[in-house]
């Protein structure tokens, strides 16, 4: 734990939750708005409830957790269990790390997608409109990769990850030993065979259980990203890179990609942050 004094009992769980990677989530239709998107909140809101339950039986004694999907006010709150709080609405700093600290003991990833390219299910890389590959010290990541860098980059362990099969697979790539569970495996990128979110649900929650529960990390890491942290984004057409060139700090490496380096890796994913407003804003 990050002071190494608290007990067991007193965890403090960090919950980032996107909604590609939920269980019966296989199109577009089903991510934005709708009766097809009501449905998939439900689902999504359902996998997080199951995931505190698992954490509070197991001794959580705090869980925050933070909606990380589009506009990132998904979450019915109404249907999520007491004594826990959401972080909603965007823009937040570090999108869909915010608020992720030294002082969280571990977290789950939940809902998680694999990169662009991947063949995973609704894969992308933050904005598949805008980014055609992202790379952190030479290694290509997604979101997943990303969001995983950043919790070890404050010394907070990734205990459970959730999402399709190519995400798993992506997740235990990069670190071996990880606790998953795979949702649904692709047929296409828009088709699946999934779990029901019941069955779902049941194993997310044992899973959470499990991941509180056990004292020793059975985390191993393949990949150690160390300082100073580089990022090499290739984006959709050279205009967006036109744009994004002009923030300080920044270098072009070819018609397409931006790189940026940082010695802090919450720093440099702001300016990512940033790259993405401001390519998002131009029409390739």
């Amino acid at each position: 734990m990050c002071d190494g004094k608290a007990r067991w009992s007193d965890v403090r769980v960090y919950i980032s939750v996107d909604l590609e990677g939920v269980a019966g989530v296989v199109s577009p239709a089903q991510l934005v708005s709708g009766t097809a998107y009501e449905e998939a909140r439900r689902w999504m809101t359902a996998e997080v409830a199951a995931a505190v339950r698992g954490a509070q039986s197991a001794g959580a004694r705090q869980v925050v957790v933070n909606d990380a999907h589009e506009a990132m006010t998904n979450l019915r709150l109404e249907d999520l269990p007491p004594g826990i709080e959401v972080i909603s609405g965007k823009p937040k700093a570090l999108g869909m790390m915010c608020a992720i600290d030294a002082g969280w003991d571990l977290a789950f990833l939940l809902g998680c997608h694999a990169r662009q390219g991947s063949g995973g299910l609704l894969s992308h890389s933050y904005s598949a409109t805008t980014i055609t590959r992202v790379q952190l010290n030479g290694r290509e990541v997604g979101e997943l990769g990303m969001n995983i860098a950043l919790a070890h980059s404050c010394n907070v362990p990734v205990r459970l990850v959730t999402g399709d099969a190519a995400a798993v697979a992506e997740a235990l790539e990069l670190f071996p030993g990880l606790r998953t569970v795979a949702v649904k495996r692709a047929y296409g990128r828009q088709s699946a065979r999934t779990l029901t979110p019941g069955e779902a649900c049941s194993r997310i929650e044992a899973a959470a259980r499990e991941a509180v529960a056990s004292r020793q990390s059975d985390e191993k890491r393949a990949w150690q990203p160390q300082q100073p942290y580089t990022l090499a984004v290739d984006f959709v057409s050279p205009v967006m890179a036109d744009a994004v060139s002009y923030m300080p700090l920044t270098r072009r490496e070819s018609p397409c990609r931006i790189v940026m380096e940082q010695a802090e890796l919450a720093v440099l994913f702001r300016a990512f942050q940033a790259m993405l407003t401001i390519a998002g804003a131009v029409t390739p």
